[in-house]
């Protein structure tokens, strides 16, 4: 069966389940190939400026909160430029679509789900277009589509917005979490062991401070860290830029000596740092956000962007993190409590076993070929 997994190149948070559905179908013997939205469709300046464009809004998450906000409550934007598409992009997509000959377009994004799927209906191609909804807690407006043949989603509460927003119950499915490989396969160490085995002290309390892929996130909450009593220590990672770096090395300087700080920057085995922690802080990005439950630590969310203010309301509905977006006082009180009694996260801890969220790349896969072969 050949499938084409299409993501968008603007964040890790859709190339990711991309890929890992993706290594799945392969491993499962089928021909599955990752290819970007931009790319296929021959746009490639646009997919630079969207990336560019979207970094920037992340950067400034006051201005990303009304812009994001604005556009998932208009869909006459994305209606209009799918019209634009349908007109320019028609002969690409089935020249694309004869050149891979899919049996199905899977998509992690609501544009190569929105645009590709009205392209299928505007050629008359009979090639499904599906989409999994990478907001996970959520499914936006422009993600809206009743021109797909199936819309996935890994939680009830995403699945019952999508509904209420308007996609057809027939389109829809309740999926596993597509968990990437390096986190579901890692291995079960403890706190102990994953600090060993990382350079660090083995039984001081640990905060991560996880600046994600795109490196961008806030140092106020380290900053602050100069107020706690307690010993503890700090890893940081993400892909921190130099400036970023320079900034981090001047606040570790001015803190006191029962702080230490390691920072880690980009690290492929983020898994041994999830498990390693006693308590993750940053953003809420989805993936890192889901893998923090499934290796059971506490997510306290220091900024939100409106793609994923559903997450803190998930997050605090099952006792499993704190939503303290932007509230550096609240940060600093919750790390203090549990850095002085970390005890007090054996309660949190048992919460993990609440989170009704299954989590398999690989039955994914079987879903999505299973849904293939009906067509």
């Amino acid at each position: 069966m050949n499938i084409l997994c299409v993501y968008v190149d603007g964040g890790k948070g859709h190339y990711i389940p991309a890929r890992a559905v993706q290594e799945q179908l392969m491993e499962m013997g089928h021909n599955a190939i990752l290819v970007d939205f931009f790319e296929f469709l021959n746009i490639k300046f646009i997919g630079k400026v969207n990336k560019y464009v979207w970094r920037k809004l992340l950067e400034h998450s006051s201005i990303e909160m009304k812009f994001s906000k604005k556009n998932d409550q208009n869909t006459k934007e994305i209606e209009s430029v799918a019209r634009i598409l349908n007109v320019t992009r028609k002969k690409r997509f089935l020249r694309m679509i004869e050149k891979y000959q899919p049996d199905m377009i899977f998509t992690t994004h609501p544009y190569p789900d929105y645009f590709l799927s009205s392209l299928a209906v505007e050629t008359g191609s009979s090639v499904p277009v599906t989409y999994y909804a990478t907001d996970v807690f959520t499914v936006p407006m422009s993600a809206v589509s009743n021109n797909l043949k199936r819309l996935y989603v890994a939680t009830q509460e995403g699945y019952d917005s999508a509904l209420e927003r308007g996609q057809k119950k027939e389109t829809l499915r309740l999926c596993p979490f597509p968990l990437q490989k390096s986190c579901m396969n890692s291995r079960k160490l403890t706190k102990k062991e994953a600090r060993s085995l990382l350079g660090l002290k083995e039984d001081l309390f640990t905060l991560q401070i996880n600046f994600g892929g795109e490196g961008v996130g806030a140092t106020s909450l380290l900053k602050s860290l100069k107020d706690i009593p307690s010993r503890m220590q700090v890893v940081i990672i993400g892909g921190i830029e130099d400036k970023t770096r320079r900034e981090l090395d001047k606040i570790t300087e001015s803190l006191p000596s029962n702080i230490e700080v390691h920072i880690a920057g980009y690290v492929t085995n983020v898994n041994d740092y999830i498990l390693a922690s006693d308590i993750i802080a940053g953003r809420s990005g989805i993936n890192t956000l889901v893998e923090a439950f499934y290796l059971r630590r506490p997510f306290l969310i220091t900024e939100l962007v409106y793609t994923v203010i559903s997450s803190a309301d998930y997050v605090e509905k099952y006792k499993v993190g704190w939503n303290a977006d932007h509230d550096i006082e609240k940060q600093l009180s919750i790390v203090a409590q549990y850095a002085k009694t970390p005890s007090l996260l054996d309660e949190i801890d048992r919460n993990f076993d609440d989170i009704p969220i299954k989590y398999s790349a690989r039955e994914l896969a079987q879903m999505i070929t299973e849904d293939a072969a009906e067509e």
